[in-house]
C-alpha cells in the first residue's frame, strides 16, 4: 500500500479518440516520419517504460490496426461525440480498473507529435519530486496537455464529462497546479499545422 503523498509511476493514456473535424480526415493516421502519427506518438511514449493505454473512439479500428504490435493497451470510448472530457473519463476509468486505484495517470494527446520523450521524462522526474501537483504543459499563455494527475483525481476523472477536457479541473485546482514549459506549440490541428511538423521532423536530432 502507498504511503500519502508517495509517488506513484503513472500508467500512461494517450487519447485518440477524435474525429478530426477540423483536420479534414483522419488526423490519427496522418504520416508523420513514415508512421501514422498516432504511432509514432504512442512510440515515443514507450520510451518512458510504462504502461500505455490509447483510447480509440472515432475510426477506431483504423486506429487500432495502426497500432498493431505495439506492447499497448486500447480502450474504445462510445461517447467519443461528447468531446475530450468522455475520452478522459474512459482512460481514468480503465487506469482505476485495470492498474490500481492509487494510480496516477499521465494524459497525453495523439495529435501532439512535437512534444518529444524528453518532456515526458521531465514530467515524471518532476512527479516524484511532487507527488501531490497536477502537472501540466505550458506553451506561451496556453496551459494543457500532456497532464500528469495524481491518483486522488482519478475518481472523479472517470466521471468527467466536460467537452473541454479536464481544463475545469486544472482551474480549480489552480493552488496545486505546476506548469511545465515546452518550447514548441505541439498541436496538429490543420493541414497547415501538419505541413509545419513535418518540415520540423526533418531538421528534428533524435532524443
Amino acid at each position: 500500500m502507498n504511503a500519502p503523498g508517495a509517488a506513484v509511476a503513472p500508467v500512461v493514456v494517450l487519447l485518440a479518440a477524435g474525429e478530426g473535424r477540423r483536420f479534414g480526415g483522419v488526423k490519427q493516421l496522418a504520416e508523420l516520419a513514415g508512421e501514422p502519427m498516432c504511432r509514432y506518438v504512442a512510440m515515443q511514449l514507450l520510451e518512458l517504460y510504462r504502461p500505455l493505454v490509447v483510447v480509440t473512439g472515432a475510426h477506431a479500428e483504423a486506429v487500432e490496426r495502426a497500432l498493431h504490435g505495439l506492447p499497448l493497451e486500447t480502450v474504445r470510448n462510445a461517447d467519443w461525440r461528447q468531446g475530450l472530457g468522455s475520452s478522459i473519463a474512459r482512460g481514468a476509468q480503465h487506469v482505476l480498473q485495470c492498474h490500481g486505484s492509487s494510480t496516477s495517470m499521465l494524459a497525453c494527446l495523439a495529435d501532439q507529435p512535437l512534444t518529444g520523450s524528453g518532456h515526458f521524462r521531465h514530467m515524471l522526474a518532476r512527479h516524484r519530486e511532487v507527488p501531490e501537483q497536477l502537472l501540466a504543459t505550458r506553451h506561451g499563455e496556453v496551459t494543457g496537455p500532456p497532464v500528469l494527475f495524481p491518483g486522488d483525481c482519478l475518481p472523479e476523472l472517470a466521471t468527467w464529462t466536460d467537452r473541454r477536457g479536464a481544463r475545469a479541473l486544472l482551474e480549480r485546482e489552480a493552488a496545486r497546479l505546476e506548469r511545465l514549459d515546452i518550447p514548441e506549440h505541439p498541436d496538429v490541428d490543420t493541414l497547415e499545422d501538419l505541413a509545419r511538423v513535418r518540415k520540423r521532423l526533418q531538421g528534428r536530432s533524435p532524443e
